[in-house]
């Protein structure tokens, strides 16, 4: 197989590399808006460097043509990265460009990465626990906003294009290993993320995963520890939940480091 990863030089990215070439026999492309740095250049005949400015929906179509199958990490991945509306545009327009520009070769396989439950602080509103992807959506600034409307390209695409697997991933705080935090003011600040995080080798292996999938349409899956990263014996998930979101309801027992 011959994968096209987009957004090549970002968390995720990197650990996939490392799993599709160290597990699999696969060709990969790698793209990015900026050449790797020498130390990072990777010398594997099966590996390709592509340096584009995937905007341009030209651009996409070039680099995606006769490859397999395509993991869009592209984006910019937090609000702060850029102006607002360079952030929404940018990254509406590339989860647009990645679907279409795929219809040429007719692909089977399709990862698009998405996100969480981002919201500005004084809008967090969640509604139960433990949040899942049918959860209703409270998207109230361009960078959340951007992720919303990329999933709903995806089941747009998927309505008319039947023979599409398109896997949108929702992952949450990619970090190569768990923090912990402890004190007021560190859990306080963190509920802003449900304290959550994801492993960077467990989010690139459900990127490869996704690419195996035998079903037809869009998906959206979130990707996330099982565990929460708050210091053990500080406080459990359920008084965490309590304690800053007393209007959630908890729809199931809490084991004390649930996630």
């Amino acid at each position: 197989m011959h994968i096209v990863i987009t957004g090549s030089s970002g968390s995720i990215a990197e650990p996939l590399v490392e799993l599709v070439l160290s597990s699999t026999p696969h060709m990969l492309t790698l793209v990015d808006h900026k050449p790797p740095p020498e130390d990072k250049t990777i010398s594997d005949p099966r590996v390709k460097y592509e340096t584009r400015d995937l905007r341009e929906y030209k651009e996409y179509v070039e680099v995606v043509k006769g490859a397999d199958a395509l993991v869009h990490l592209a984006a910019f991945a937090q609000p702060y990265l850029a102006s607002p509306d360079v952030v929404h545009n940018s990254n509406v327009t590339l989860s647009f460009n990645a679907l279409q520009g795929m219809l040429n070769d007719d692909w089977p396989s399709r990862v698009l990465t998405t996100g969480g439950c981002y919201s500005q602080e004084r809008n967090l509103k969640y509604q139960y626990f433990p949040v899942d992807e049918n959860h209703p959506s409270f998207a109230d600034e361009p960078y959340s906003i951007s992720k919303s409307i990329a999933e709903l390209q995806a089941q747009a695409f998927a309505r008319a294009y039947p023979n599409m697997s398109i896997s949108a991933l929702r992952f949450h705080h990619v970090v190569p290993e768990k923090k912990r935090f402890s004190g007021e003011e560190s859990l306080k600040r963190n509920s802003f993320d449900l304290w959550g995080w994801t492993e960077s080798v467990a989010a690139a292996r459900a990127c490869l995963l996704a690419l195996e999938v035998e079903w037809t349409g869009a998906e959206v899956m979130y990707i996330i520890g099982e565990e929460q990263c708050v210091l053990p014996g500080e406080a459990t998930t359920e008084e965490l939940a309590k304690r800053y979101f007393p209007d959630a309801v908890l729809r199931k027992k809490f084991g004390p480091q649930d996630g």
